[in-house]
């Protein structure tokens, strides 16, 4: 077994230093173990059993914590003839009650009409939030469901409300197709969302500060080659998240001195120049830390068994580089968005047009990208009008001030 799982472990691209540690923990640790208890043939419920010694007064130390991770590779191995991988506990969204039982048909029906993963994640989180919420505020059967309470769940979201209200809003649009609840509060939600629309200012960081947060990262580790070119590609081009972790060596066209990809988002095509700062960062990582194993795509994570990043890895990557840096990011949005609002407030500041903008930033529709007009305050400044100089005499006619 512990020759397979060295084959094993080889395979999944670990370093020869992790592979004899992990021999030393299986020798020094289990094999002691079982021929202390006079066992030849390993188990699962015996590996339990050594676990259980690796526990001192209630609490495991970092060589008992090894011993264990040694023990899990072994179980993998001996169920699945894998070493298995990092560990990962998939998030649980209560819906409790009356109201959750009518939120469950309603997650039923989205399956029902083949809604991707993803949606229905975001649908059962939210929802969830929303029926605790109605729950705090005394709020228990769907019949109880107010103006009042809907409007106070809304102001209570500090971030993402226009994602909340129409989520929510879509929900109680079914209670009340379904004849669960006799309003309609389409039009309270459809309210909430105009004035969070005219109201909601990007947050965007001026040129020094972008900078700070792209020098945050020392470039000295294969983990810091690689945050280095992602953060590039997000500051300097303007790309998802979504794009930065699905980008392949297919997109990138050397020759040409571009990257070219379909988008993740809305599957419409992009062509981006791909600028020396951004290049010469990428080949950096790609020479002196990317790990060496076959995968298409550019970034992949930078530690045994090695996968592929998605999107919310490189969004995480970039709120720590804020972080990082320095700079003040209170009740700011401080990842991939913030630097592709930042991008666009750069280059409405050099007066570039916005169809220009929207292409860069792959929006497929101007309006779109026109909300990012809100940040140009250089140039809003310039159609500020002078106020007309007013005559006395304006005053003293009738009906004015100074009117006797």
């Amino acid at each position: 077994m512990i020759d397979r799982g060295t084959r094993l472990l080889t395979e999944a691209g670990y370093t020869s230093s992790r592979i004899y540690t992990y021999k030393w923990l299986w020798k020094k640790g289990i094999l002691v173990y079982m021929s202390e208890i006079g066992k030849v043939d390993y188990d699962e419920k015996l590996g339990q059993e050594f676990i259980l010694t690796c526990q001192v007064g209630g609490t495991v130390t970092f060589h008992h914590r090894d011993l264990i991770k040694s023990i899990d590779v072994l179980n993998n191995i001996l169920t699945h003839d894998s070493i298995g991988g990092r560990k990962s506990h998939e998030v649980k969204y209560p819906f409790n009650g009356k109201i959750g039982k009518e939120a469950t048909k309603y997650i039923t029906s989205l399956i029902e009409l083949r809604r991707n993963k993803r949606t229905i994640q975001s649908y059962l989180k939210i929802l969830s939030n929303f029926i605790e919420n109605l729950t705090e505020q005394g709020i228990c059967t769907p019949s109880e469901i107010t103006e009042d309470t809907i409007v106070r769940y809304v102001e209570n979201r500090t971030y993402r409300q226009c994602e909340y209200i129409t989520k929510v809003k879509r929900f109680l649009l079914f209670l009340f197709q379904n004849d669960i609840i006799a309003t309609d509060f389409s039009y309270v939600l459809k309210k909430l969302g105009k004035q969070i629309k005219r109201t909601r200012i990007p947050s965007f960081y001026s040129e020094t500060e972008v900078k700070k947060v792209e020098q945050s990262l020392s470039r000295s580790s294969n983990v810091g080659k690689r945050d280095y070119a992602m953060i590039l590609l997000s500051s300097r081009l303007g790309m998802r998240v979504s794009d930065i972790a699905h980008l392949t060596f297919g997109n990138i066209d050397w020759e040409n001195n571009n990257i070219h990809f379909l988008q993740y988002k809305t599957g419409n095509p992009v062509i981006l120049p791909l600028l020396p700062a951004v290049g010469n960062a990428i080949i950096d990582y790609l020479r002196y830390g990317r790990p060496k194993i076959y995968s298409d795509r550019v970034f992949i994570s930078c530690r045994a068994p090695y996968k592929e990043l998605d999107g919310n890895a490189v969004h995480s990557i970039i709120a720590r580089a804020f972080s990082l840096s320095g700079i003040n990011i209170n009740e700011r949005h401080h990842g991939g968005h913030a630097l592709r609002f930042s991008l666009a407030q750069r280059m409405l500041e050099k007066s570039t047009p916005i169809p220009i903008i929207s292409e860069t930033l792959g929006h497929t529709v101007l309006d779109t990208t026109r909300t990012y007009v809100r940040i140009d305050l250089s140039h809003m400044q310039q159609c500020v009008l002078d106020i007309p100089e007013v005559k006395e005499e304006f005053y003293l006619q009738k009906g004015g001030c100074f009117y006797d």
